[in-house]
């Protein structure tokens, strides 16, 4: 039953308050600009506020912040490893450019270590297959 009599009042308050920031937009203009950045100001102070002591070291913090370093390390690795080589100058002498391709070969020998690790484990103990 309260509910019958809630609605009409909140539409009343409601088209009120826009009649009353109508009249104020057309009556005395610079003031109601002047409010509304005012309030603007003070609302992105207090979420600013809010945010920096309470929102920004929940949001990143312990373990996400530990696996989100760890998943940029492996992104980076792995782009590392699947680069395309740098195409050669054909100016170059021969004895450059064959320098520069055994350097290369060198380079990509030469591995960076992965992220990826084996896990040692019993590999002779082998189960007999017979008993099962």
């Amino acid at each position: 039953m309260t509910r019958n009599w809630v609605t009409p009042v909140i539409y009343t308050l409601i088209a009120l308050a826009v009649f009353y920031v109508g009249v104020q937009l057309f009556t005395n203009t610079s003031s109601f600009l002047s409010s509304i950045v005012m309030m603007i100001g003070i609302a992105v102070l207090i979420y600013g506020a809010i945010y920096f002591f309470f929102l920004r070291n929940r949001i990143g913090s312990g373990a996400n912040r530990n696996e989100m370093r760890k998943y940029k390390q492996a992104v980076k690795q792995s782009k590392q490893k699947h680069k395309a080589p740098k195409p050669v100058k054909a100016a170059k002498t021969n004895a450059a450019a064959s320098k520069s391709t055994s350097l290369q070969k060198k380079k990509s020998k030469r591995k960076q270590p992965s992220h990826l690790r084996v896990i040692e484990g019993n590999k002779n103990n082998k189960k007999d297959r017979a008993s099962f």
